[in-house]
């Protein structure tokens, strides 16, 4: 059995208007001089006069010859066949003033309104027959009227607001960027706008020749050792331009070395030891003694004198 003023869809949409029911006044829609004062899911509050069973009363119209009772108080809502909203109606009210044998009845539908945060109150949109009326249609706006599905409700909302937030971030960064670039850094067209370029990294693999020389005449691809190693790139005359120097060197060493070396069986080593080297250790000698005279330092010109 379903809670009173409730009702349930088949897809399982629920609706719950148990919290309209006002025990401290009624709900009063005014139509000109005429006032209709009504309750949901309980009787009226007001004060009834010359109305029989008054706490079964669910609505009723004030008159000079007695009150007019709109329909009789229903907990069971039904569904609107056109839109699916829930629909209160009441019956079994006064005796209709054109045909006595009939009594009038009042339908009331419910509407969404979440903007409505208060309860809301009914709006006449009909009456039958247009005069001396005996049936009633009203339209009730309230944000009570809503779906109370918890957790589809609750799901949906989480969705939609952090929908709304994220809309909102990406629209004010982007309108602040926009007047920032072009109140400030005076850009215009596309470039005033805040849209993000995408780069693709470059990869160079190790070992590996580039198109063009680097500043030094050698290709990057070439092993390269720092400042602190024995091999670098940057003397400007290859990599192993040191050792080439060192070997250079070393022959020239060993050429001056074997040229002006001494030896026993060497015919030109003995004339070299005879007089040339006699005279050439005796003209140094006397060469210093001079520049020691003189007050001056003595400079070796051995070899320029043989």
């Amino acid at each position: 059995m379903s809670n009173p003023c409730t009702v349930t869809l088949e897809d399982g949409t629920h609706y719950d208007l148990s919290s309209l029911a006002s025990a401290k006044s009624d709900y009063v829609a005014e139509v000109g001089e005429t006032s209709y004062n009504l309750n949901v899911c309980r009787g009226v509050i007001g004060e009834l006069y010359k109305i029989d069973d008054p706490d079964t009363v669910g609505g009723f119209v004030r008159k000079a010859d007695g009150d007019f009772s709109l329909g009789r108080v229903n907990t069971n809502l039904t569904v609107s066949p056109m839109t699916n909203e829930p629909m209160l109606i009441m019956t079994d009210g006064s005796p209709c003033p054109l045909n006595p044998d009939a009594t009038a009845s009042t339908a009331i539908r419910f509407i969404c309104s979440p903007a409505d945060f208060h309860a809301g109150k009914p709006v006449l949109m009909a009456t039958l027959p247009p005069s001396d009326p005996c049936h009633f249609y009203f339209e009730w706006k309230s944000h009570v009227a809503c779906p109370t599905n918890p957790k589809q409700e609750l799901q949906s909302n989480h969705y939609y607001v952090f929908g709304a937030i994220l809309f909102i971030a990406i629209l004010t960064w982007f309108g602040g960027l926009t007047l920032y670039n072009r109140l400030y850094l005076k850009k215009r067209g596309l470039s005033q706008f805040p849209i993000p370029s995408f780069h693709l990294p470059s990869i160079s693999l190790p070992g590996t020749k580039s198109s063009s020389a680097t500043g030094n005449g050698t290709s990057s691809g070439q092993p390269r050792w720092g400042s602190w190693g024995r091999r670098s790139n940057r003397s400007g005359a290859g990599g192993y331009s040191s050792i080439r120097a060192e070997a250079a060197e070393d022959d020239e060493e060993e050429g001056f070395a074997g040229r002006f070396s001494l030896e026993d069986d060497d015919e030109d080593a003995e004339d070299l030891t005879g007089g040339e080297t006699d005279a050439w250790r005796s003209h140094g000698h006397a060469n210093g003694a001079k520049a020691k005279g003189n007050g001056s330092v003595g400079v070796h010109q051995g070899l320029v004198d043989i």
